[in-house]
């Protein structure tokens, strides 16, 4: 009986430092954790209870938001925020399909963190400072999108766009003027991203509207190398309702790949998407119209075919992906 006690009072006190006790319920315990700020326990907890249960959505606002807290608990100790977008990258994969209002409101608060974090954070290279401003964009974005009451991110979206919007036109002129002057054709394509940076800062400013639109009437007719499959169009019109697009398509890896006219999608600047006009591309334009199939490494160019009103502005002519990203051609 004396050996007993030792032991069992050890086992209580193992119990105790692990917040757990026999027979408890789990999500009881995990909730505790959580309230008390100790999001890596509440995390454990619920991480053991998910894998239990796979189907029960009801613990993914729990874990997305303990994922969240512990990344910016990991920042404000370490000044890293690499620590805090590792946890949300994290948590992402939890979020619910159809989240309730005070889950939104808290993840609008943390993504706004998360924005902040990379505002305020020093980047090592020019290439870093950009990735920490789009990220920073995206993340204040994504917290109006979550709650649109969030007047923190609204204020701090628009400082960082005002703050930014000057450097992207100065550095898209001063490439555009490089790639003038060398003849640098490819450098058009980092000229075009300045400038549409520029336009998404400040939308109603006409010099950035027009630089973007002259620039574009250079990458219009240019293959992107970076690109494994790149599009160029050669020129397009409107004849009576019927537009006539002329693409050249060229194939950068080694091995084919297919085409399918599908995938191409017509967009104007209004939003609306137009469908290939298979029928008229076979009857009055087979010989030259684009067709779908294997494309070896090199080029194919063929005509393509919309029923598009006169006088739609056009904003891009784009090609689907098998994995899913569009490829995009902006019209100036």
């Amino acid at each position: 009986m004396k050996l007993f006690k030792p032991i069992f009072y050890t086992f209580l006190l193992i119990c105790a430092f692990l917040n757990l006790y026999c027979g408890s319920n789990p999500g009881d315990e995990a909730e505790k954790a959580f309230q008390s700020g100790n999001y890596s326990m509440a995390l454990k907890l619920l991480l053991e209870a998910k894998a239990k249960n796979p189907q029960d959505q009801s613990l993914n606002e729990k874990i997305t938001l303990a994922y969240m807290y512990r990344g910016q608990e990991l920042y404000q100790k370490s000044n890293n925020i690499k620590s805090f977008s590792g946890n949300y990258d994290k948590a992402i994969t939890y979020i619910p399909e159809n989240p309730g209002e005070e889950f939104k409101k808290t993840y609008s608060k943390l993504l706004f963190s998360l924005a902040q974090g990379y505002v305020n954070s020093k980047p090592q290279n020019d290439i870093e400072k950009e990735d920490f401003l789009n990220k920073a964009i995206s993340y204040m974005e994504d917290a109006m999108y979550h709650d649109q009451n969030n007047t923190s991110a609204e204020s701090l979206l628009t400082k960082v766009k005002t703050d930014n919007f000057q450097k992207m036109l100065d550095r898209g002129k001063e490439l555009f003027s490089q790639a003038e002057k060398q003849k640098n054709y490819d450098l058009y394509f980092t000229v075009e991203y300045y400038f549409k940076k520029a336009n998404e800062f400040d939308i109603y400013n006409a010099e950035a509207k027009k630089l973007l639109s002259k620039t574009r009437e250079k990458t219009l007719t240019l293959l992107n190398v970076k690109d494994d499959l790149a599009i160029a169009i050669g020129e397009y019109a409107n004849k009576s309702g019927e537009l006539i697009i002329v693409v050249v398509l060229r194939n950068y890896l080694t091995e084919p790949i297919n085409i399918n006219l599908d995938n191409f999608v017509l967009a104007d600047l209004e939003g609306n998407t137009y469908s290939l006009d298979k029928n008229t591309m076979d009857s009055k334009y087979a010989s030259t119209r684009l067709k779908s199939g294997n494309l070896p490494p090199g080029d194919r160019e063929g005509w393509l075919v919309y029923k598009v009103p006169a006088g739609v502005k056009l904003e891009y002519l784009g090609y689907k992906l098998d994995s899913g990203q569009v490829l995009k051609k902006y019209f100036p």
